[in-house]
């Protein structure tokens, strides 16, 4: 796969991702139904996060994410343990949004260099940046089970 395929879907996925932002409420966003450990706004956010985190971290590239977001929306993190204010759904909204066109900025190019470290068998940025999209569509699942919960099982 090319690096403007590989763009290209990031984008898509992305899409995808904020579509389900649509309408939802601040309220909406901060429930935790029972058997979850989170709640759709730190999904949401842990999904701009974690693929910062692993395209910086393994990947070696300087993607750089707000300390703030680090320590609520690490792997890990659960908003029990949130000792400040969490970012409204607009401000997550727009880091989703832009991420994309910062990411392509950063890493074209260099989708065949060597990571810094392998991400488990993920040896080059591209394929740690593929492995992204299937943490993304995980996390969004997790937000549709949470708005299915919530609207009923409609």
């Amino acid at each position: 796969m090319n690096e403007e395929q590989i763009f290209k879907q990031v984008d898509m996925v992305r899409q995808s991702t904020l579509k389900e932002m649509e309408g939802l409420s601040e309220e909406q966003a901060d429930q935790i139904p029972e058997g979850f450990r989170n709640n759709i706004r730190w999904n949401l956010a842990h999904i701009y996060v974690t693929q910062n985190i692993l395209l910086s971290d393994y990947g070696g590239k300087n993607i750089e994410t707000p300390s703030r977001d680090l320590e609520m929306f690490a792997p890990g993190t659960k908003p029990a343990d949130w000792e400040e204010e969490a970012p409204t759904l607009e401000e997550i909204k727009k880091q989703l949004d832009d991420q994309p066109a910062k990411l392509k900025e950063a890493l074209s190019g260099q989708m065949d260099d060597e990571a810094k470290e392998a991400f488990m068998s993920l040896s080059t940025v591209g394929e740690i940046l593929n492995f992204t999209l299937y943490h993304e569509g995980a996390h969004v699942g997790i937000v549709k089970a949470i708005k299915k919960i919530q609207n009923g099982s409609k």
